[in-house]
């Protein structure tokens, strides 16, 4: 069942940035294009029951066949304080779903020769040149892990951002405690910063592992989204929408969505604890894209 549910709200996260296109497309019955009414409505209610359990406020589940629309379906409420309905033309937070159209942008550099997957970061951004990494080491006299800097073995390449080998972690979630430490006390969480600040404060702290050693989720795509503003000499967010976003008609796509836009906002899930920790969060993205734009 769970893997069922992972299932349906990875076609929720995947349709959602493009209902223009859905629209776009014929509805059909299901037994039209190979599907069964029976077994679909069976995915409406496990997702009824997710959100009866409190597992997200609402969804919205599409599922097209032979460029036929089979299934589409919303639940739950987009707003739970106002006791509004989910719509299918709700639109909703990304969240790490960015990562895919960061690394489309870089490709698309590689395509024309701008760029090239064993490019050193610091080609792009020469802040990144001279990193150090923390190296952990068992002290048989305290019993407790000792920590050494020692230099980079080689430069991060383009390549490890793109996989996430770069070196680079989240400090929140990282297992290495020493650049769980220096990441917070550097300030590398992306909160009021301009770009140039952030990556003066990543320039600051050890890398977690020597480039290309080991695999962590990381901050490697937002560095990425980085040497695409330096090569394309534009920010993200315009190279998104100018060569992904309009040419693929997400016009529903974008780091912010226009205040005369006339569509209802998706629902926030919330974080258990009332805080309002979401907003905050949009909050954040909201003010840090408006010093991009003006960084770019």
């Amino acid at each position: 069942m769970a893997r069922f549910v992972a299932l349906i709200v990875a076609f929720t996260g995947i349709f959602l940035t493009t209902l223009v296109w859905a629209d776009a497309l014929p509805s059909t019955k299901p037994e039209e294009v190979g599907l069964s009414t029976e077994r679909l409505a069976r995915a409406t209610q496990v997702l009824k029951a997710e959100v009866a359990k409190g597992q997200y406020p609402g969804a919205v589940a599409l599922i097209a066949r032979k460029g036929k629309i089979a299934y589409l379906e919303s639940v739950g409420q987009r707003d739970p304080a106002a006791g509004a309905p989910m719509s299918n033309d709700a639109i909703f937070r990304l969240y790490s779903m960015t990562k895919p159209f960061t690394s489309v942008a870089v490709m698309m550099l590689v395509e024309e020769g701008r760029l090239v997957l064993s490019d050193p970061v610091s080609k792009f951004l020469p802040q990144l040149a001279s990193l150090q990494v923390s190296v952990p080491r068992f002290d048989p006299d305290t019993g407790k892990a000792v920590y050494a800097l020692v230099p980079a073995e080689r430069q991060m390449t383009i390549q490890d951002l793109l996989r996430h080998t770069s070196g680079l972690v989240y400090g929140g979630f990282t297992n290495h405690a020493q650049v769980k430490e220096l990441y917070a006390k550097a300030g590398v969480d992306w909160r009021d910063v301009t770009p140039a600040e952030q990556l003066d404060r990543l320039a600051k702290v050890p890398l977690a592992h020597q480039p290309g050693a080991a695999w962590e989720y990381s901050l490697s795509t937002d560095v990425l989204g980085r040497v695409v503003e330096a090569v394309s000499g534009t920010t993200l967010s315009r190279f998104l929408a100018e060569r992904i976003f309009t040419p693929l008609r997400m016009t529903d796509t974008a780091f912010l969505v226009p205040p005369d836009n006339g569509r209802p906002p998706g629902a926030v899930v919330p974080d258990g604890q009332g805080d309002g920790k979401a907003d905050r969060a949009a909050r954040r993205h909201r003010s840090a894209e408006k010093r991009c734009r003006r960084s770019g």
